[in-house]
């Protein structure tokens, strides 16, 4: 096994190796990933708790159907692309400028984003509902952190409801960054309903809207309508999506533009593609 692997990103690996065969033994990922066993065991046993994959007899097989409240454990979810979230997260930070006022959402690709915003000292006005990313601007003397309150979701770092959800009904920002779970058909989701209506909340307050989305949110289902693109909004990713996706982000008035993982660092690639075409 990896010296130092952490259980999220073990079992991380073991959902990547799934996905690429469809099915494994416990055998074949403890060889694989270098674990024992009982270890393989108890990670498939959580996985399996989690929604993520079928126990099979001896191993496990990647779900047929993921579920519309299906949400990956956090720590999981933040060793998943993170190559590519740390690239997309490059792209929507070189976009900002001293003294704007931001809205950072809670997720982990908008977290990557909070980071680079941080160590580079930008002089801003930040908004976030996560308590990671509050935390970043915390010990910032360039940064003026406000933290929009509510109650705090199990197992997360996310804040929801009062009095976060009045406190953005009020507000204006220049520019919101987002995540989010899936985009279909020009419409975002997200898997809690609390969540959907403090990302709606968030949207409507801002100028300019960067969504931060890497290409599985393009093939993923959700359980609740968070807000629809528009011209307002620029999706970033780490490569194209699906022809049918594309086609409505556009049709949307939406802009995409697509990261070079490769460089993520120091430098990047940006394609931009836009579109006029309003849907009736």
């Amino acid at each position: 096994m990896k010296p130092h692997i952490i259980p999220a990103q073990r079992r991380k690996l073991i959902l990547d190796l799934i996905r690429q065969k469809d099915a494994l033994s416990v055998h074949e990922l403890a060889s694989e990933i270098g674990a024992s066993l009982p270890t393989i065991r108890r990670d498939l046993d959580s996985l399996a708790k989690a929604g993520s994959i079928e126990r099979s007899h001896g191993g496990a097989v990647i779900k047929e159907f993921t579920s519309t409240t299906y949400e990956p454990d956090h720590q999981i979810s933040a060793n998943m692309a993170r190559e590519e979230k740390a690239s997309i997260g490059t792209l929507a930070v070189d976009q900002l400028k001293d003294h704007q006022s931001i809205i950072f959402d809670s997720s982990t690709t908008v977290y990557e984003a909070a980071q680079l915003a941080a160590q580079k000292q930008l002089q801003l006005t930040a908004v976030t509902n996560d308590l990671r990313i509050s935390q970043l601007f915390s010990d910032s003397s360039c940064t003026r952190l406000i933290v929009c309150g509510g109650t705090l979701r199990p197992f997360s770092h996310t804040l929801t409801g009062e009095p976060g959800t009045s406190f953005l009904q009020q507000l204006k920002v220049d520019i919101a960054i987002m995540g989010i779970h899936a985009l279909n058909n020009g419409i975002c989701y997200d898997t809690s309903l609390e969540v959907s209506y403090i990302k709606r909340y968030m949207v409507q307050a801002a100028e300019k809207v960067l969504l931060l989305a890497d290409a599985s949110k393009f093939d993923e289902i959700a359980f609740f309508e968070a807000f629809k693109l528009d011209e307002r909004m620029e999706v970033i990713t780490d490569s194209p999506p699906p022809p049918s996706i594309e086609r409505s982000i556009k049709q949307r008035g939406a802009k995409i533009t697509y990261a070079n993982i490769d460089n993520c660092a120091n430098t990047h690639e940006k394609i931009s593609i836009t579109d006029k075409e309003k849907l009736n």
